[in-house]
């Protein structure tokens, strides 16, 4: 009955595992999940009398009648009122009721007389994860795997605190110490999975997420974790499967709906995707990162004006969000809110020096009737591009329309067909902003015919053609 109870009330526990994995993630980063931890070993009963051992048994019936039910503070008052013999139970329903001084103090006098209670240790070491305090937690635990160094929990929470603090690989021989030696313990598996996960081991991290799901097929973070493997290797179909069932399993868990999101996004399902990310926004409308990719969903589906708005909430919520300044500019560019275009090209270049931004920049000022300030824009920057680059000579066409034949030579004479298009494509905006549409539309058709589909030219040689 003792090891019972503590099996019911240990199910209740559960313990935070912040592994730090690229998926995000995205991400800006979710929620951390949760591993519950596993049964310990009870201590040992003295021997009594049977009538005493009756009594005992039936007041430890009681108290897991409660914390079965969830009623930790009827257990515990339970366990008061009659005067338990067992202070380790006592400890226990103590941190169930956050009366955390007390609990810390049973423990202390167990361990005081024993001091390699390996049990009375692991409950001291829970006071300090319920904390927050994880340099105790893990001196305590580590003292544990000094004594016991196959003890499953011990194994499996220094497992946690090393992936927290990204010594991924300490973290692995913990993890796999439990799996090696006691077989299937979700816990650990789902924690070998995500350190090895952590650590670009993906084929091997793609065997424990099987093995969990396989036994434990209403695990979630398994499937979560398995579509960020299949993501990796462009088979979004199939993350979008996994994480179909990560919704099924927890529907109001937002961050699956963002996760499957992506995965449509990425899998060219731009509709369904947009479903998604409109999903987590009727959820939490602060969620930046979800109009940022409802906003390339729609763009890629040409419903601009939707992305124009998407994207300039998600910049109202994220000011410097620097991944969005461009693909802002563009639909800004494309809106021709002039103004709004350059302060955020001119962004863009502050960060990373590409004279595309500084020439789209440019032409946003001239065509705003800021033509003073581009040239000053262009003349304080163009000697930083360097002199054997194509759009270095575009740009001194932006200052002095008489270089026209000499940019054009240049053009003509410049063989990698990549360059080539962005040549044509800035030269086609220089056309398209002082008037001369004849022949920027010719630009713009050649470049489309060129086909580099991916690139901001493209897109934007697309709407000009429109």
């Amino acid at each position: 009955m003792i090891k019972k109870i503590f099996k019911l009330l240990m199910s209740f526990f559960l313990i935070i595992i912040i592994l730090g994995c690229a998926t995000k993630t995205t991400v800006e980063k979710k929620p951390a999940d949760k591993i519950a931890v596993s049964t310990v070993v009870s201590p040992a009963i003295d021997t009594k009398d049977e009538t005493v051992i009756d009594k005992e048994d039936t007041l430890i019936e009681r108290i897991a009648i409660e914390a079965e039910s969830g009623n930790m503070d009827k257990a515990l008052q339970i366990y008061e009122k009659e005067n338990g013999k067992d202070p380790l139970l006592y400890a226990i329903l103590l941190i169930k009721n956050q009366r955390l001084d007390e609990a810390e103090a049973v423990l202390s006098e167990i361990i005081k007389e024993d001091d390699s209670n390996v049990t009375a240790l692991y409950y001291s070491s829970l006071i300090y994860n319920i904390r927050g305090d994880i340099n105790g937690e893990k001196k305590v635990l580590e003292k544990i795997a000094t004594i016991d160094p196959d003890n499953v929990d011990t194994n499996i929470s220094l497992g946690r605190i090393y992936a927290r603090e990204k010594s991924y690989s300490k973290a692995e021989s913990y993890f796999k110490n439990v799996v090696s030696s006691k077989g299937y313990i979700e816990d650990a598996v789902l924690g070998y999975g995500m350190v090895l996960l952590a650590q670009k081991k993906n084929k091997e991290a793609l065997e424990q997420f099987n093995t969990v799901i396989e036994n434990s097929p209403d695990n979630m973070f398994a499937y979560v974790q398995r579509s960020q493997i299949k993501s990796s290797d462009n088979d979004f179909r199939g993350a979008e499967k996994d994480l179909d069932e990560a919704v099924r399993i927890d529907s109001d868990y937002i961050w699956n709906y963002l996760d499957r999101g992506r995965a449509r996004l990425y899998g060219g399902r731009y509709g369904s995707a947009a479903e998604d990310f409109t999903k987590v926004l009727s959820y939490d409308d602060s969620i930046f990162i979800a109009y940022i990719h409802r906003a390339q969903a729609n763009e890629w589906m040409k419903k601009d004006d939707l992305a124009l708005a998407d994207y300039k909430k998600a910049l109202e919520i994220k000011s410097d969000y620097r991944r969005g300044f461009v693909p802002y500019a563009l639909q800004l560019y494309r809106s021709k809110q002039w103004n709004e275009a350059a302060i955020y090209f001119i962004k863009a270049y502050n960060i990373d020096k590409s004279p595309e931004y500084l020439l789209l920049g440019a032409a946003s000022l001239i065509s705003s009737g800021e033509k003073e300030m581009a040239n000053k824009l262009i003349r304080e920057n163009m000697n930083k591009i360097p002199k054997d680059d194509l759009l270095f000579h575009v740009s001194r066409l932006y200052i002095d329309p008489h270089y026209e034949t000499i940019v054009l030579n240049k053009l003509k004479d410049e063989e990698d067909s990549f360059t080539k298009m962005k040549g044509m494509f800035y030269i086609a905006v220089y056309y398209d902003t002082f008037g001369k549409n004849m022949l920027s539309e010719k630009y713009y058709t050649e470049i489309l015919d060129l086909g580099f589909i991916e690139s901001l030219e493209y897109r934007v040689a697309n709407w000009k053609v429109q």
